[in-house]
């Protein structure tokens, strides 16, 4: 298992395993149209290559066997001393072994690098499986919305000081 910073040349592994997680996670929470929806949008190639313009974007992948099992995106929240976690997710069939909380391991450290009191994520209240991961990785949920890409969702934030 390694983590390793991501590159444009990684967009495409990067698209399958956000393609395959969302599928596995939100089919039965939001239905399979409205995943489909969002994977277009949100996983188009060039639009996952376009993140790596800009500079306060980070991006790490996690590997096995040299092949992209996972990654996260890790960013500034635009609040001086919060730091964001916009996207972590491994392939349904790597999950549990551990990549996941390697990933979420090297966003803290970005927080750490950049003086951040804390690292702030959001989770759909339905997306058991992920409250529970970064529960277990000590984060406390700290608020709760109505998602604004998702009409009837309710969205969850969490944080954990760094």
């Amino acid at each position: 298992m390694g983590v390793r910073a991501a590159t444009p040349d990684d967009s495409e592994a990067i698209v399958a395993v956000g393609t395959a997680t969302w599928h596995d996670t939100y089919n039965e929470i939001i239905g399979r149209e409205a995943v489909e929806e969002r994977v277009a949008e949100w996983y188009d190639p060039e639009t996952v290559r376009g993140y790596f313009d800009d500079d306060a974007f980070g991006a790490y992948v996690a590997t096995r066997a040299g092949d992209v099992v996972g990654y996260a995106y890790s960013r500034p929240a635009g609040e001086a001393d919060v730091w964001s976690l916009p996207a972590i997710y491994v392939h349904p069939d790597a999950q549990g072994e551990g990549f996941g909380g390697a990933l979420l391991a090297r966003v803290e450290q970005d927080a750490r690098e950049a003086d951040a009191s804390a690292v702030r994520l959001v989770v759909l209240a339905a997306n058991d499986s992920a409250r529970g991961f970064y529960e277990a990785h000590g984060y406390e949920q700290v608020d709760e919305r109505d998602d604004s890409t998702i009409d009837g969702t309710r969205e969850l934030v969490y944080e954990r000081a760094t």
